[in-house]
């Protein structure tokens, strides 16, 4: 555990000020940890526990709730509040109580003049964390916490909540075994077969001209767009039920919430297709648009936009890395749910409209970035990989190193001035995995 001002390219704003709590963000107003009770103390052990056997999370001090009962007043904490949440006397509180130890930071990022302390809460790694012992009514031992789509930290006492944690734990284990083996289980294989492949790029041109008609051709033509497309080796055109589909995105975890909106908030945003489950969202100004479709036969297509940035056609290197990390672990996730984890998977990862774009720096970028311009001369970027699932999650950083280096490449920057991507992308992934291989 670490204490850290600096965000690893998380965008803190959008965390902070997300004004509802959710299954991965709960809200405490302000407070100082070392004058709190020991029930009050154990109220974060409960959410940490909970966030940790669920998707991860955060947990924000320093916010506290408006007449309403939402988390909308931003006072952010005082110098003694602030250092009161030291990393290492909380860290030892929270573990008292929790077994196997919680993975997680307490970061302090300040936004717009005020700081706050914020739990970064890891998915477990290996066996979910249960109640060593009782406080008060806050903890019960011996109970698995989960957390609740209504923003509940709980005791799991459904059955279907108790086979999701043990199935999470097997997928542990097998993702262990791809960091033991990994390089061995696509040693040598090649990428799916042709008829398969033929299959599937018939069904991502159907699932590209839904995108084109809802967008229409003006903006699909114009729009900076990131895609990403995966597929198993073989081709069954009903391979999974639609419920299976719903449910493997349901239990999706993004290290970056809201670089991938996977879940509805509008009735009309996600629906089911006679092949598919497919999600739409864009905002007036198409600044913040996501597709994604999910097919039966296991093609997964997805298209977002980045928005320029702010000193014209220009994309921002972090928000590239962030984009790209929270994709492999989306797809890591989502096949690993659908039972692929061991299953050789062709991965695209692509920009669109970029012939004349910049790659700029974005405060925290390479300091080669900083000192001069990198163009892309092309009008699209293709990289392409081939993967399993659990390589995906045992070595997270190491492909997103990987194929981030390989796309800035594209804009002219060379592989070698990325001194500070592999940290960064294990702040982001919240793992560590050996030296990168780009």
């Amino acid at each position: 555990m670490a204490m850290a001002d600096k965000d690893n390219g998380i965008d803190w704003r959008q965390i902070v000020y997300r004004g509802v709590e959710t299954q991965e963000l709960d809200y405490k107003a302000a407070q100082n940890w070392l004058r709190l009770p020991r029930v009050g103390k154990a109220k974060f052990v409960r959410h940490a526990m909970a966030m940790a056997n669920t998707n991860g999370g955060y947990i924000v001090v320093g916010v506290g709730e408006d007449t309403n009962g939402n988390p909308t007043v931003y006072t952010g904490l005082d110098e003694e509040q602030l250092r009161s949440f030291d990393p290492s006397v909380v860290g030892q509180f929270i573990n008292l109580y929790a077994d196997p130890s919680i993975d997680f930071d307490i970061v302090r990022p300040a936004v717009d003049g005020r700081r706050y302390a914020v739990f970064v809460i890891r998915r477990f790694s290996g066996l979910p964390h249960v109640s060593s012992d009782h406080c008060g009514d806050e903890l019960q031992q011996g109970a698995f916490y989960i957390r609740t789509p209504d923003a509940r930290s709980r005791p799991a006492y459904r059955a279907s909540e108790l086979h999701t944690l043990i199935q999470r734990a097997l997928r542990n284990q097998r993702e262990l075994l791809g960091r033991m083996l990994r390089g061995v289980l696509y040693e040598g294989r090649q990428f799916a077969e042709p008829v398969a492949e033929h299959e599937f790029q018939r069904q991502l041109q159907d699932s590209d001209a839904a995108f084109r008609q809802w967008l229409g051709p003006r903006h699909v033509n114009r729009l900076l767009l990131l895609k990403l497309v995966a597929f198993p080796p073989v081709f069954r055109e009903e391979a999974y039920a639609l419920s299976d589909i719903k449910k493997a995105i349901a239990d999706v975890a993004l290290p970056v919430p809201g670089d991938f909106p996977l879940k509805a908030v509008r009735r009309g945003e996600q629906y089911f297709t006679n092949a598919s489950l497919l999600s739409r969202r864009r905002d007036p100004s198409l600044a913040r648009l996501h597709f994604w479709q999910a097919f039966q036969s296991g093609l997964f297509h997805h298209v977002s936009s980045l928005p320029p940035a702010a000193d014209g056609r220009a994309i921002a290197y972090g928000l590239l890395v962030n984009r790209i990390a929270a994709a492999l672990r989306l797809l890591a996730d989502f096949y690993s749910e659908l039972g692929l984890a061991d299953e050789l998977l062709t991965v695209t990862v692509g920009l669109a409209n970029v012939r004349d774009c910049r790659l700029v720096a974005d405060g925290r970028g390479p300091a080669a970035l900083r000192r001069q311009e990198y163009t892309c001369f092309i009008p699209d970027i293709v990289v392409r990989k081939q993967r399993t699932a659990a390589d995906l999650c045992a070595g997270a950083a190491q492909h997103a190193h990987r194929i981030i280096t390989e796309v800035c490449e594209r804009f002219n920057f060379p592989a070698d001035q990325h001194p500070s991507l592999r940290k960064r992308l294990d702040g982001i992934l919240g793992r560590g995995d050996g030296p990168p291989d780009a």
